[in-house]
């Protein structure tokens, strides 16, 4: 089975981000991948309010995307954790999907007229390889 890295936003809302990474973590796997959810796991033991356990979580799911398959990024906006995520994507050269909140694709060729994006959020994926 190819293996998902899903990058969606963790702070903030913890309680409705959490269920949004639940919810593509559970979409994933009915589609027959191995979600990777790193900001579902690494919290149980690391303090995200701790500057640098967080950025041990983050940097530790970093190293957990190298070995997937792709990335699928949640929303219409990125975190700095996403953003950073985002770059180690583009880095190792794994392919990236968009979706929205719902569960919809965003495709990279209609994202000019896509209003569900920015310009900020389109141009913090230029350089990324879609799939």
């Amino acid at each position: 089975m190819k293996k998902v890295f899903i990058c969606s936003p963790y702070r903030g809302d913890i309680e409705r981000n959490t269920k949004l990474a639940r919810k593509f973590g559970r979409h994933a796997a009915k589609c027959g991948y191995v979600p990777v959810i790193p900001h579902l796991v690494f919290p149980q033991f690391l303090d995200d309010n701790n500057p640098e356990e967080r950025i041990l979580g983050i940097t530790m799911g970093a190293e957990l995307l190298k070995s997937c398959d792709m990335m699928w990024i949640v929303g219409n906006r990125l975190s700095k954790g996403m953003q950073y995520e985002v770059e180690a994507a583009k880095k190792h050269q794994i392919p990236v999907r968009c979706y929205d909140t719902d569960i919809n694709r965003i495709y990279p060729e209609t994202m000019s007229i896509d209003d569900r994006i920015d310009d900020a959020f389109a141009a913090a994926l230029n350089g990324v390889l879609f799939d």
